[in-house]
Protein backbone atom coordinates (compact mmCIF):
# COMPACT_ATOMS: atom_id res chain seq x y z
CA UNK A 1 0.00 0.00 0.00
CA UNK A 2 1.38 3.20 -1.11
CA UNK A 3 2.59 5.58 2.12
CA UNK A 4 0.06 8.40 0.84
CA UNK A 5 -2.76 6.06 1.25
CA UNK A 6 -1.86 4.72 4.87
CA UNK A 7 -1.62 8.53 5.94
CA UNK A 8 -4.86 9.12 4.22
CA UNK A 9 -6.04 5.83 6.24
CA UNK A 10 -4.27 7.06 9.69
CA UNK A 11 -5.67 10.50 9.08
CA UNK A 12 -9.41 9.90 8.43
CA UNK A 13 -9.23 7.42 11.77
CA UNK A 14 -8.11 10.11 14.19
CA UNK A 15 -11.13 12.48 12.65
CA UNK A 16 -13.20 9.85 13.08
CA UNK A 17 -12.31 8.80 16.37
CA UNK A 18 -12.14 12.74 17.32
CA UNK A 19 -15.70 13.12 16.39
CA UNK A 20 -16.54 10.26 18.30
CA UNK A 21 -15.07 11.73 21.11
CA UNK A 22 -16.57 14.83 20.99
CA UNK A 23 -20.54 12.52 20.12
CA UNK A 24 -19.93 11.03 24.04
CA UNK A 25 -19.15 14.76 25.24
CA UNK A 26 -21.59 15.97 28.21
CA UNK A 27 -23.77 18.56 27.59
CA UNK A 28 -23.10 21.96 29.51
CA UNK A 29 -26.84 22.23 29.71
CA UNK A 30 -29.72 20.15 30.67
CA UNK A 31 -33.63 20.03 30.29
CA UNK A 32 -36.40 17.88 32.58
CA UNK A 33 -37.96 15.77 31.14
CA UNK A 34 -40.55 12.92 31.28
CA UNK A 35 -42.32 14.54 34.49
CA UNK A 36 -45.68 15.02 34.29
CA UNK A 37 -46.82 18.14 33.78
CA UNK A 38 -48.76 17.74 36.94
CA UNK A 39 -45.58 16.78 38.91
CA UNK A 40 -41.53 18.16 39.66
CA UNK A 41 -38.36 16.59 39.39
CA UNK A 42 -37.10 16.60 43.22
CA UNK A 43 -33.30 18.20 43.46
CA UNK A 44 -31.86 15.64 46.48
CA UNK A 45 -28.10 16.39 48.56
CA UNK A 46 -26.80 13.22 47.76
CA UNK A 47 -27.22 10.78 44.59
CA UNK A 48 -30.54 8.43 46.04
CA UNK A 49 -34.06 8.93 46.03
CA UNK A 50 -34.26 8.75 49.68
CA UNK A 51 -32.53 11.44 50.41
CA UNK A 52 -33.48 15.13 51.39
CA UNK A 53 -34.98 17.25 48.91
CA UNK A 54 -33.09 20.41 48.68
CA UNK A 55 -35.60 21.92 45.50
CA UNK A 56 -38.73 21.04 43.11
CA UNK A 57 -37.41 21.62 39.69
CA UNK A 58 -40.82 21.99 37.06
CA UNK A 59 -41.51 19.52 34.57
CA UNK A 60 -40.90 21.93 31.77
CA UNK A 61 -37.29 23.20 33.11
CA UNK A 62 -34.22 24.34 31.27
CA UNK A 63 -30.94 25.06 31.51
CA UNK A 64 -29.76 22.80 34.46
CA UNK A 65 -26.09 23.26 34.56
CA UNK A 66 -24.54 19.89 34.03
CA UNK A 67 -21.71 19.30 36.72
CA UNK A 68 -21.01 15.79 36.81
CA UNK A 69 -22.72 12.28 36.30
CA UNK A 70 -22.19 8.53 38.04
CA UNK A 71 -24.08 5.74 39.14
CA UNK A 72 -23.95 4.25 42.41
CA UNK A 73 -21.66 1.27 42.26
CA UNK A 74 -21.70 -1.07 45.59
CA UNK A 75 -19.57 -3.34 46.25
CA UNK A 76 -20.40 -6.96 45.03
CA UNK A 77 -20.90 -8.51 48.54
CA UNK A 78 -23.01 -5.92 49.23
CA UNK A 79 -25.17 -6.04 45.77
CA UNK A 80 -25.66 -10.03 46.53
CA UNK A 81 -27.78 -8.78 49.94
CA UNK A 82 -29.68 -5.97 48.32
CA UNK A 83 -33.89 -6.65 47.03
CA UNK A 84 -34.59 -5.60 43.32
CA UNK A 85 -35.68 -1.91 44.31
CA UNK A 86 -32.21 -1.64 46.16
CA UNK A 87 -30.55 -2.93 42.34
CA UNK A 88 -32.21 -0.63 40.46
CA UNK A 89 -31.41 2.11 42.78
CA UNK A 90 -28.01 1.46 42.86
CA UNK A 91 -27.80 1.00 38.71
CA UNK A 92 -29.82 4.64 38.54
CA UNK A 93 -27.39 7.30 37.16
CA UNK A 94 -27.38 10.56 38.98
CA UNK A 95 -26.13 13.95 37.74
CA UNK A 96 -24.76 16.93 39.91
CA UNK A 97 -26.42 19.97 38.33
CA UNK A 98 -27.37 23.36 39.48
CA UNK A 99 -30.59 25.15 38.69
CA UNK A 100 -31.54 28.45 40.11
CA UNK A 101 -28.34 28.81 41.93
CA UNK A 102 -29.25 25.53 44.07
CA UNK A 103 -26.72 22.49 43.65
CA UNK A 104 -27.46 18.80 43.86
CA UNK A 105 -28.36 15.98 42.22
CA UNK A 106 -31.47 14.58 40.28
CA UNK A 107 -31.60 11.02 38.52
CA UNK A 108 -29.97 11.03 35.48
CA UNK A 109 -32.81 9.44 33.45
CA UNK A 110 -35.16 12.68 33.93
CA UNK A 111 -32.89 14.53 31.79
CA UNK A 112 -31.72 15.59 28.14
CA UNK A 113 -29.09 17.68 26.27
CA UNK A 114 -30.35 21.05 26.52
CA UNK A 115 -28.77 24.11 24.84
CA UNK A 116 -30.75 26.89 26.38
CA UNK A 117 -30.15 28.54 29.63
CA UNK A 118 -32.56 28.53 32.93
CA UNK A 119 -36.32 29.64 32.42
Amino acid sequence: MPRSVRIAIAVCTIAIGAVAAKAEDPPSFWAVTGVASSDVLQLRDVPSADSKSLAQIPANARGLKHLGCRRNQPPMDQWARMNAAQRREALTQWCRVEYHGQEGWVAGRFLKRDGGAVR
